[in-house]
């Protein structure tokens, strides 16, 4: 069932508080990482000076110094990378869909106790996808095929509309023709019997 707007917002809403915590998780490591940074560490450059410019070193002011210069540019670059990024967001719409898809949780998602049919679905899938854009191009190729046939059609359609047009013209004109000729046959058999006698 989804979620409305309202549902995802209260959501948003509900699972806020994960961002400080966070934060604070890592500005807590961040200075973890500088812990166990001791005046041992700085001895043999406080021997150097000590030998070339006869100077000593306050290893534990500097140690001190060093633990809240490196913490301080560290936790910048972490606040620079959650807002650069959108991780307040992105922290938030992982716990809420954490909590939206606990349901499954623990279940076995191990792909090779899953039946055959479960198993090789994606590449059936895959393999119909294909079969069916397959046929979607052979039925463009068809109907392009199926357009130009009939475009053919219509122009001998046309073509036999015309001859038969003219074979209409061309019967009316024998008919009107044969007509003439029957009106004039007692007129010529006429002539032909005064010439007859005439001889």
């Amino acid at each position: 069932m989804s979620q409305g707007p309202l549902d995802v917002e209260e959501a948003f809403n509900r699972h806020k508080n994960i961002v400080p915590q966070v934060r604070q998780a890592y500005e807590q490591a961040i200075a973890d990482i500088f812990a166990d940074l001791s005046a041992k560490e700085l001895e043999p450059f406080a021997e150097i000076l000590v030998q070339q410019e006869n100077t000593c070193l306050d290893t534990a002011t500097i140690i001190e110094q060093l633990k809240n210069r490196m913490t301080g540019i560290l936790c910048r670059l972490n606040h620079q990378f959650f807002d650069i990024n959108g991780v307040d967001n992105k922290l938030i719409t992982l716990e809420v869909l954490k909590e939206k898809f606990a349901c499954h949780q623990g279940k076995n998602w191990n792909v090779y106790n899953i039946a055959p049919e479960d198993f090789t679905r994606p590449v059936r899938m895959r393999l119909i996808d294909s079969s069916i854009r397959f046929m979607e191009r052979q039925l463009e190729s068809q109907q392009s095929q199926l357009e130009l046939a009939l475009t053919k059609c219509h122009a001998n359609r046309q073509v036999l509309q015309n001859l038969q047009d003219e074979r209409v013209k061309l019967k009316a004109i024998m008919e009107e023709q044969s007509s003439i000729f029957e009106e004039a046959k007692p007129i010529l058999l006429e002539l032909d019997n005064q010439v007859i006698d005439l001889l």
